[in-house]
Parts: structure tokens; sequence; C-alpha cells
């Protein structure tokens, strides 16, 4: 366990930098300092936002999305095989597919992804 430490901009709690796994925190856009935690409830609240498109990772049992510390953002609704269409070094033509999500406040989404990889979701309409 290392000896360095944080606190949470957001909450103010003290946390120990983590060294393995990540760190175990998140850095704002105006450079704040944020525990994982507070990071997931920014997320959620960014779901809000339904005009741009969203980033999140489908989880490797392809049944959620979630942030990029494992915060749960919503549940897939449906998934299906679909075309990839060029050449991917991250996605294999068996996994490539089309999902929607709910997300925790109620919206839906789609996205083409992978399990265990990021996705761009837009909203549905």
């Amino acid at each position: 366990m290392s000896a360095e430490t944080f606190t949470c901009a957001d909450c103010g709690k003290t946390f120990p930098v983590q060294t393995s796994g990540g760190t175990g925190y998140a850095r704002t856009a105006d450079g704040k300092t944020i525990c994982y935690g507070c990071a997931d409830i920014r997320e959620r609240a960014e779901l809000k936002d339904r005009t741009r498109p969203f980033c999140a990772y489908v989880s490797s049992d392809g049944k959620a999305v979630t942030t990029w510390t494992g915060g749960r953002l919503g549940d897939v609704i449906s998934s299906r095989p679909c075309a990839l269409t060029r050449q991917s070094f991250t996605h294999s033509r068996g996994s490539f597919r089309s999902v929607r999500v709910r997300d925790v406040h109620g919206g839906e989404w789609y996205g083409r992804g992978s399990p265990g990889v990021c996705i761009k979701l837009r909203a549905c309409k």
C-alpha cells in the first residue's frame, strides 16, 4: 500500500493512492482530483444530457454498461449480432453486436460494440 494519499474534491474523504490496477482517483476536466465513487456519480449525472453521444463500457458478460471503474450505468435490454464492416483489432466478427441500453434514469440508448470494450451510445428518440 502506498503512503501517498489524495483528498477527493467532491466528497472530501482522503484515500490512499493505489499502486496496481489503477490509481484510485480520476481527474476532472477542470483539474480536480476525485475518487472513483464520485467519478461514477458524475458519469451517471452526465447520462441526463441526451443531446450528445455517451461513452461507456459493455460488461464482459454483455448484460450491462458501466463506467471505466465498473460503476453501473444501465442494463443491456437487447443485443443482436451485426456486421463488422471493416477490419478491427478490438472486435471480432463473432462478438460485434448492436445493443440497446436502458440507463439508470430510464432513458434508452443504442450503439454497437463488443463485451468488455468501450462503446459509443446515442440516445434513442
